[in-house]
């Protein structure tokens, strides 16, 4: 079976000024109808730039961590606590620092090192002279000390309960992703299952916000394939294994902000209608003493794709990743070919959709996070406002809502990635 192709939506509109009226009043806003338009998009802008913040944590994480550029240990907390001393850490940082921003200067086929010289050459520095370069280096630097600032603030902010749910609304918006949020969705979706919710039909219409793009994350950060989206795909692959929906009815559409992810979904898109599968790369760093993946994970790592596609001959790591178990799938050309990317800002854009468009699941994890309560009020009632009677809204903080939305959670369902008991929540909210 085939998933349905569709053309692309309509172009994405903005929230009206009478769906925010009320999210307005009560945060004391004291905008106009003639001026939302303008606030709105003066605003929209503003977030759309915060993009390049997120892009520049990106790049540090691939210095950091990054295996394509060097031969170079990474830099994560396990080789940190081996080499003991700071000195011997602050070494080994610019030692891939120097690797790095020589790779920038000729970063050949590379994509990653391609995106990383665009972001560092657009702020004037030029990689063809050892003046140029040694700039790159402070520039980089630079990034990095922000970076360590902001992880202290929200360490210590995430110890506020009432600082948790908007934890990152200053952050730059960062695309990376992993397959840990995948599996906390698996894990709620069995537990709606489980509660009898399966539309008349099936679910035919689902979407997820901010789909992401494996670029290199602060956890793992392994570079060694392509850059690849994967939440998209494995809750397709999660609602054909659990019965939810029939792969020949269901749409998939995705809505992002970031030009950068968009370009890659419909890149994928394209390449899938001349018959080409699109390879999820699926590494998984081996167990150590002071982490230990949870069973349930580990066999969903070693399941995820079977409904979608077929498993593939896997990338194999450097020596330098570390010690990393490692599968792909194949997902099949049909169900890549008909997945629906759309530019949407969710905290003030919505899709103009008729009532039979609207769809029965959107799945927002690790992006409300980024927003104060205001803004995720906004996002709250685009989110409602398409979704169908029934459908649901699955995200992994909590969230206020409001009417048609249940405003306490159907199903709270906090899952376990490792035996540490390191995991996450997720939240479902029923549209009445």
């Amino acid at each position: 079976m085939r998933l349905v192709a569709v053309a692309l939506l309509a172009s994405a509109t903005l929230i009206p000024y009478e769906d925010a009226k009320p999210i307005l009043q009560a945060d004391g806003r004291n905008i106009s109808a003639t001026e939302w338009p303008v606030w709105v998009a003066r605003r929209n802008a503003e977030i759309r730039a915060r993009l390049t913040q997120g892009d520049e944590d990106s790049v540090v994480n691939l210095w950091l961590y990054g295996t394509s550029f060097t031969k170079l240990p990474r830099v994560t907390d396990r080789e940190a606590a081996q080499l003991a001393s700071s000195e011997k850490i602050q070494d080994l940082l610019l030692a891939r620092l120097d690797d790095f921003v020589s790779a920038l200067a000729k970063p050949g086929t590379n994509e990653r090192l391609q995106f990383a010289r665009d972001l560092v050459t657009r702020k004037g520095i030029g990689l063809s002279t050892e003046a140029g370069r040694e700039k790159a280096r402070e520039y980089l630097v630079g990034l990095r000390e922000r970076v360590i600032a902001e992880n202290e603030r929200y360490r210590r902010a995430a110890e506020s309960p009432s600082e948790y749910a908007t934890l990152y609304r200053d952050r730059g918006l960062s695309s990376d992703t992993r397959l840990t949020a995948s599996f906390a969705i698996d894990r709620a979706l069995e537990a709606l299952a489980a509660s009898g919710w399966k539309p008349a039909g099936g679910v035919k219409r689902v979407a997820v916000v901010g789909p992401g793009l494996d670029f290199t994350d602060k956890a793992e950060g392994y570079d060694f394939y392509p850059q690849q989206t994967i939440q998209p795909f494995a809750l397709i692959d999660s609602l054909a294994r659990l019965k939810l929906a029939a792969l020949g009815d269901l749409r998939m559409t995705t809505l992002d902000l970031s030009p950068r992810v968009n370009r890659h979904l419909e890149a994928a898109r394209r390449r899938a209608e001349s018959g080409a599968p699109y390879v999820i790369q699926l590494p998984l760093a081996t167990d150590a003493a002071k982490h230990e993946w949870h069973p349930g994970f580990v066999a969903y790592w070693h399941d995820v794709g079977a409904a979608i596609g077929k498993t593939v001959p896997a990338a194999p790591p450097p020596a330098i990743a570390g010690a990393v178990r490692v599968r792909a799938v194949a997902v099949r050309p049909s169900i890549v070919a008909a997945l629906t990317p759309e530019d949407v800002n969710i905290i003030f854009e919505r899709l103009p959709l008729k009532d039979e468009e609207r769809f029965d699941l959107i799945v927002a994890t690790n992006i409300l996070v980024y927003y104060d309560g205001f803004e995720q009020s906004l996002a709250l009632v685009n989110i409602a406002k398409m979704l169908k009677p029934g459908g649901y809204l699955l995200t992994n903080y909590a969230v206020t809502l409001m009417a048609p939305m249940e405003t306490t959670a159907s199903i709270t369902m906090p899952v376990f990635f490792d035996t540490q008991r390191n995991g996450d929540t997720v939240f479902a909210y029923r549209k009445r």
